[in-house]
């Protein structure tokens, strides 16, 4: 889908919309599977698609049933679809069991290079290179998944997987229903066969209503013998006291001037049971003009058991199946008749959007069976801490949504929202482990005209400010958030355009050696040229690029233009200059599974050999410790590939000495808050000394960041800081301009080197 973000946004809109209104009106399961295949298919340009179900040991299978494009002509995809039927996936293998294994959306972005895709050989000969799955929810089990193709190697978007993840949650539904009806056609076809053996309830009855035929079934359903019944009036037998003058006045209407509805319909009425209490029937009535007068017969039956399944059924559809609160369906109902009886009454209404902070970690480290044990234990707190006429929902995972009628003030939501958080404060036992959850906590106020997904929304918004603020912690929303949001959304969609539209740039800072004054590398530095606001620096970008995952993307067009820039620069090493290029790696670039061997694709596309030009990958304490021994392994397998690693910024994380001695790490950047008040503050002397000495104790290059003056420089060569970085040599230079500087210094020579004096 090749169009504008709105057009993207829209089509995925009205994907999702037909999706859901086809999974709704397919007679079954397949049909349904048919049908979003297609769908899918058709709007996204992925041409191949299969559908693939669990088996009864936990693995999947497929189920025969494909959607490939008429446009796809294939000779060798015959080979392909048999290969996918005839493997089984269990958890954790190949593209569906990856999704099987995750419960999330995930994309295979080349085929060739991905080592866990078992039917790699079958899928390059029908030349189908990318792929995406999706997980189909029913329920908190996955039970089936989709996966789409495409011959062209490329990720899938992750607007693209979040639509794909609310289409399996529409199709689960489909699934749901499937097996609620199965559930409901079964116990139906049992009581037919009860009822056909034991018969309907006969009852007969003349003009006044009296009884005058009774058989064994309604003594069964009714309570009453036939003794006792037979000459009683149906009034005082089985039609419950409410309704007795009602059921006289329709007798007397139909006496008078013959016209009764309810004759020849299959009715569901209340009866009375002999004991007092009141169940449902089915009942058909008709009459009977006979010489003495009119007769009325019934045949009826006792329909409680399929109303406790309908009643099951439409709890189910309203209600979380773990922990029993409304979900968002029965929220959204219950606050849009809120906002209705707002508007009539002037009464407040104030919405809490509730989040558990690291609840990730709880699953990771005790399962998540314990998980779902925190989640019920959660559910129970926040509902004991509300009042009766509070609504508390949970909406997915470790989202709930607490509506609180009559709430018309901050301060009184903000009392709420700290007995929540007392609520919550407890541990939570696990076996023998205790478990502490903390909550980020949004508050919204209704407004006038607003609705209940906005007002969801704006509470949403306000617990994403109280998360990054610091968690733990309770935040109002106001308008500004929605401003920032919007900006963050214009920032995403502009991203998207950007790496399509080639506005990215790279600058490039000298590296100088203290000893020497020559430049002995640079850093690659990110720009972007936006089309209206102009130059951009990564600060006012790069943290939306690693929300969205965008950077991994980004990053990998960053370190194959360096590559490509850096080939032109041997010849300077050739002629006397050892020239280094070191690019950066954010956290989620190095949590990539797949980014060792797509650098080293990198390097034998461009034919680079990074020992050449001294090539390395900068990295911060930060991204490093969001997983210290995947971290390790992957710069390991980069320096394996020949690349330098640098730990940037040293000195503003929280990485132990025990840690960086298990890294691969050949430089470490003393970050530039240690440099910049060097020249005045002994304390900040005494770190870079202390850094220094360590590091050239561990045979580790230190460099100092933000070198602005000579004065600082010059106590950095004292402190025996081996090169230096900062304005005072050079500012970031666009590749051009560093190609100029670079052919004046074929020669070493000092650009600015302080008199040690």
């Amino acid at each position: 889908m090749n169009c504008t973000s709105e057009n993207v946004a829209t089509s995925y809109i009205n994907l999702l919309k037909e999706v859901a209104i086809a999974a709704n009106e397919a007679i079954g399961v397949e049909a349904a599977l048919r049908l979003a295949l297609r769908s899918i298919c058709r709007a996204t340009g992925w041409p191949v698609g299969h559908a693939l179900k669990i088996q009864s040991g936990g693995s999947l299978r497929s189920t025969g049933i494909w959607h490939v494009d008429e446009h796809f002509p294939n000779d060798h995809f015959t080979a392909f679809r048999q290969a996918s039927e005839a493997v089984c996936f269990p958890a954790g293998i190949g593209l569906p069991g990856r999704v099987l294994a995750e419960g999330l959306p995930l994309g295979m972005s080349d085929a060739s290079t991905d080592a866990n895709f078992p039917r790699r050989a079958t899928a390059l000969q029908a030349d189908l290179a990318a792929g995406f799955a999706l997980p189909v929810r029913s329920g908190n089990s996955i039970t089936a998944v989709l996966e789409f193709f495409a011959p062209i190697a490329r990720q899938p978007s992750p607007e693209l997987l979040d639509v794909m993840e609310q289409i399996g949650v529409q199709l689960g539904r489909v699934f749901e229903r499937h097996a609620a009806q199965s559930a409901l056609q079964a116990n139906e076809q049992r009581s037919r066969q009860i009822i056909n053996s034991a018969g309907h309830a006969f009852i007969a009855m003349d003009a006044g209503g009296v009884i005058t035929d009774w058989n064994n079934a309604a003594e069964t359903i009714f309570g009453w013998s036939q003794a006792e019944a037979v000459g009683q009036t149906v009034s005082d037998t089985i039609v419950p006291a409410q309704y007795r003058e009602a059921h006289q006045r329709g007798l007397a209407r139909f006496l008078s001037h013959g016209q009764a509805q309810v004759l020849g319909q299959r009715l569901e009425l209340p009866a009375l049971h002999r004991d007092g209490r009141e169940f449902p029937i089915e009942i058909t009535l008709w009459s009977l003009e006979e010489d003495y007068g009119w007769s009325f017969f019934a045949f009826a039956h006792d329909i409680s058991s399929r109303k406790a399944v309908e009643q099951e059924l439409k709890h189910r559809a309203l209600h979380d199946p773990l922990t029993g609160l409304p979900n968002r369906i029965l929220m959204l109902d219950r606050l849009q008749q809120c906002l209705s009886r707002r508007d009539e009454t002037n009464s407040g209404l104030a919405v809490l959007f509730i989040d558990l902070d690291h609840f990730k970690r709880i699953n990771d480290s005790f399962g998540h069976e314990a998980g779902d044990q925190v989640l019920i234990t959660v559910a129970q707190r926040l509902q004991r801490a509300m009042r009766p006429a509070d609504t508390v929902a949970r909406l997915a995972g470790d989202e709930f949504v607490v509506a609180c009628p009559d709430v018309a003030s901050y301060r009184d939501a903000t009392v709420i929202a700290q007995r929540l958080q007392e609520a919550l404060a407890p541990p939570i036992h696990l076996n023998e482990d205790n478990v502490f959850v903390a909550a980020s906590i949004g508050i919204a106020l209704a407004a006038p005209g607003c609705d209940a997904e906005k007002l969801i929304g704006s509470a949403d918004i306000a617990m994403y400010q109280a998360k990054t603020g610091g968690r733990a912690r309770h935040q109002l929303f106001d308008e500004q958030m929605q401003m920032q949001v919007a900006t963050r959304l214009r920032i995403e969609n502009d991203l998207h355009q950007a790496l399509a539209c080639g506005e990215f740039r790279l600058f490039f800072q000298p590296i100088i050696a203290a000893a020497t004054g020559a430049v002995v590398s640079v850093e690659a530095l990110l720009r972007w040229q936006h089309p209206e606001k102009g130059l951009l620096l990564p600060a006012e970008f790069m943290s939306v690029a690693e929300e969205t995952g965008l950077i991994v993307p980004i990053g990998l067009w960053v370190i194959e233009e360096t590559c490509h820039l850096a080939q032109t620069w041997s010849a300077l090493r050739d002629a006397g200059l050892p020239l280094g290029v070191a690019v950066n790696l954010s956290a989620r670039q190095l949590l990539q599974s797949d980014l060792v061997e797509t650098v080293q694709r990198i390097f034998r596309a461009n034919t680079f050999d990074p020992t050449r030009i001294e090539f390395g990958f900068e990295v911060t304490e930060t991204a490093v410790m969001c997983d210290p021994e995947a971290a390790a392994t992957t710069l390991q397998a980069l320096r394996d590939l020949g690349a330098q690693i640098s730990i940037d910024d040293f000195g503003t994380g929280y990485s132990s000495l025990a840690y960086l001695k298990r890294f691969p790490v050949d430089t470490l950047k003393v970050d530039r808050s240690f440099v910049m008040n060097i020249a005045d503050d002994h304390v900040d002397q005494a770190i870079v000394r202390a850094v220094t000495d360590m590091a050239h104790s561990m045979q580790l290059t230190v460099v100092a960041e933000g070198v602005e003056t000579a004065g600082q420089a010059q106590i950095l060569q004292q402190l025996n800081v081996d090169l230096l970085q900062g304005f005072l040599y050079a500012r970031p230079l666009p590749a051009e301009q560093l190609g100029t500087l670079l052919s004046q210094l074929a020669e070493p020579k000092k650009m600015y080197l302080p008199n040690k004096g």
